[in-house]
């Protein structure tokens, strides 16, 4: 994977090529905001099932199935 700097800066200063970093920056952050909503509340159901069950919430085995998806 490259680096966010090999990815988003740019030496050429024209238009175009700004606004398609800007874009792709764009992209990557929604990206990345998207990750930490769908995450975030998966980790929060399987929280209040664990409260709900008096059962112990193991992250690695939420992490583990995420992979089997």
């Amino acid at each position: 994977m490259s680096s966010f700097e090999d990815r988003f800066y740019r030496t050429n200063k024209s238009v175009w090529p700004r606004i398609k970093r800007n874009f792709l920056l764009a992209l990557w952050m929604a990206k990345i905001i998207s990750t930490w909503f769908i995450q975030g509340r998966r980790l929060r159901k399987a929280s209040r099932r664990a409260l709900r069950e008096k059962g112990v919430l193991y992250l690695d085995d939420l992490i583990d199935s995420d992979k089997d998806d």
